[in-house]
């Protein structure tokens, strides 16, 4: 068993060194632009560079969750030697290749060897491991503190998915029927839909929003998660159905195992009738 840190030392001095290179190539291109007087060419280089560093970006935090994942599975499985061993060989493999900028290449040996090392494991978090799409909405009785839970999954990646366990995402203390339920094995793009029947804590209704009552008539919420290659990326979707003008909205949404939110959604203004989204990228727990 290993529960030991993963070396971000040298994979942050690369990516420092990465991004002032690109950098620096782009700001020379846009101030010769400028000295000719070539706006036009001036603003295709800034343009260019936004695309570049968008790209490194991406390209980093694939690099990043490959090992948080290799560290999660480390910590949560027993480690034969001979997984031991691939592993830190992949990780000197992986270092090389960030040294020398090659953030995509060192990502893939990463999951490479993640996917080994999950042909022999079972009942690892889904939200970490694997690539998918789930969407949740609460929906209520009417004159009734019972609800029901709607959950869709769907499977974003271009391989199977493996079948797996979820349980309902539901707010603590909440009384839910079935308290998990199972996602069959999907083939890529398709999904399955899960019904949870839900009922909220007893204080739910006076300080949880979301709960049935006057709140939850006017205010409309759709949560969806997207899990990529390079994160999780949470979106709220927020529909004021009243006629009334809401202010300073504070949502507290469900965070999925094993990840971290550093802010919440926050709506400063809901007009009548209106639709509103927030979107933000979640942090996996170290």
């Amino acid at each position: 068993m290993y529960d030991g840190v993963m070396p971000t030392q040298s994979d942050l001095r690369a990516q420092v060194t990465r991004l002032n290179l690109v950098l620096d190539e782009h700001i020379q291109l846009i101030q010769e632009a400028i000295l000719d007087k070539d706006v036009r060419f001036a603003k295709k280089n800034i343009r260019q560079a936004r695309e570049d560093i968008g790209v490194l970006s991406i390209q980093i935090g694939k690099m990043q969750r490959a090992i948080r994942m290799l560290h999660s599975l480390m910590r949560d499985r027993a480690t034969s030697e001979d997984e031991l061993l691939d592993i830190l060989l992949t990780m000197k493999t992986a270092e090389t290749l960030i040294m020398r900028s090659a953030f995509d290449e060192s990502a893939l040996q990463l999951e490479r060897l993640i996917e080994h090392l999950l042909a022999n494991s079972a009942a690892l978090n889904p939200f970490i491991f694997f690539q998918f799409w789930m969407g949740i909405e609460a929906r209520w009785e009417a004159n009734s503190d019972q609800g029901q839970l709607l959950v869709r999954i769907e499977n974003t990646s271009d391989v199977v998915l493996p079948g797996f366990n979820i349980k309902a995402p539901v707010p603590p203390n909440w009384r839910v029927l079935p308290d998990a339920q199972p996602v069959d094995r999907l083939q890529p793009g398709e999904s399955m839909d899960l019904v949870f029947v839900i009922t909220p804590s007893a204080m739910a209704a006076i300080r949880e929003f979301g709960a049935p009552g006057s709140l939850q008539e006017k205010l409309s919420v759709q949560t969806g998660y997207d899990l990529r290659p390079d994160g999780l990326q949470m979106t709220c979707r927020v529909e004021n159905a009243s006629d009334e003008v809401m202010n300073d909205v504070l949502l507290a949404p469900w965070i999925p195992p094993g990840w971290s939110c550093k802010s919440w959604p926050f709506f400063r203004h809901l007009a009548p009738k209106s639709v509103e989204i927030s979107t933000l990228d979640l942090e996996l727990k170290k």
